[in-house]
């Protein structure tokens, strides 16, 4: 079994670099899409426009991660045994289990079976 702390931190580095890779993404099509070029944009208009690019993504991942746990609760896709809950199974076919196993990788203490 891993460490909390260790699936914890690799869990915020995946959606940290979704994040980054959206904002990279939206960068390539802002710069395709308008004049870019030297002296057109200040730098640091670019350097805040891509640092609140990722935050804001970063938290909308984290978001559509809670409410895909929600919903697969709500759905019975997931099983919670125990007080405090603890994840035990997640159906292999609900159509966000990834975000529902982000959200559990980013919460610990809910735990996950080795088989999930």
């Amino acid at each position: 079994m891993k460490s909390p702390l260790i699936v914890k931190l690799k869990a915020q580095l995946t959606v940290a670099l979704i994040a980054g890779a959206i904002a990279q993404i939206s960068a390539l099509l802002l710069s395709v899409t308008a004049d870019l070029s030297a002296g057109a944009v200040s730098q640091i208009a670019l350097v805040l426009y891509g640092a609140a690019a990722v935050l804001l993504i970063y938290r909308w991942v984290v978001f559509d991660a809670r409410r895909a746990f929600g919903a697969a609760v709500r759905k019975r896709h997931v099983v919670l045994e125990g007080s405090p809950p603890h994840m035990t199974w997640i159906c292999p076919t609900f159509p966000g289990r990834w975000l529902a196993l982000l959200y559990v990788h980013l919460h610990p203490e809910l735990g996950e079976d080795d088989g999930a």
